[in-house]
């Protein structure tokens, strides 16, 4: 999965991973941290999920691969940004909350670590080869008794042909295990899914994880 096919989603507007409403997993499970803490989103495209972070007093940093998706969600939520170059990454900045537009890939150059880290369209985005490499970079960026809230996505049959991508339980274990404590905190099914409605799918699953960072 190369990045000219996310800038041309983008250009496209074919942007279905983009919620109107924040992650109900968000809402009701999240980390219940110091709200003074900041908050790595990796992947983040313009998800509403960053202003309620925001709202609960933590300072965000999400990464973005695409330019249009950081503007649009500054426009959208008419917010004044302001813009710099920081390492490998432009930064659009509104008070603490900020946008890293770049390859997530490259974050170990701005030198920073986490207690709190979300992910809900990060994980699921990446094809199979690219998750190690992923697991092993978020591991490197979270720091000890850091917590991970992550929500995956598991459909039947499975089909790995573009994103976003099934991830199952034991994948996900394999690929946090080595340095997180892994606690499946729910899934809930989706029978109304446009995908299984059509027949496409036979079942829709969106499924939450606590990973805490062992030492």
């Amino acid at each position: 999965m190369d990045s000219e096919f996310w800038h041309q989603r983008w250009q496209e507007n074919r942007i279905g991973f983009h919620q109107q409403e924040v992650n109900r997993w968000l809402r009701s499970c999240w980390l219940g941290a110091q709200p003074h803490e900041p908050v790595l989103v990796p992947l983040c495209g313009k998800s509403h999920d960053m202003l309620w972070l925001h709202e609960q007093g933590h300072p965000v940093d999400g990464v973005e691969l695409s330019a249009l998706a950081a503007e649009q969600f500054f426009s959208d939520n008419q917010l004044a940004v302001q813009v710099s170059e920081i390492g490998p990454y432009r930064c659009y900045q509104h008070h603490h909350l900020a946008l890293y537009q770049g390859d997530f890939f490259a974050a170990k150059a701005l030198g920073r670590r986490y207690r709190l880290v979300y992910d809900r369209a990060a994980l699921i985005a990446l094809p199979a080869k690219m998750r190690r490499q992923y697991a092993q970079l978020i591991a490197q960026l979270v720091e000890v008794d850091g917590t991970i809230l992550l929500v995956t996505l598991e459909y039947q049959p499975v089909q790995q042909s573009q994103p976003p991508f099934s991830v199952s339980e034991p994948e996900v274990r394999a690929l946090f295990a080595q340095n997180f404590e892994i606690e499946l905190l729910g899934r809930v099914a989706e029978p109304d899914h446009p995908r299984v409605q059509t027949g496409e799918l036979s079942a829709f699953d969106e499924v939450a994880y606590r990973l805490t960072r062992r030492g």
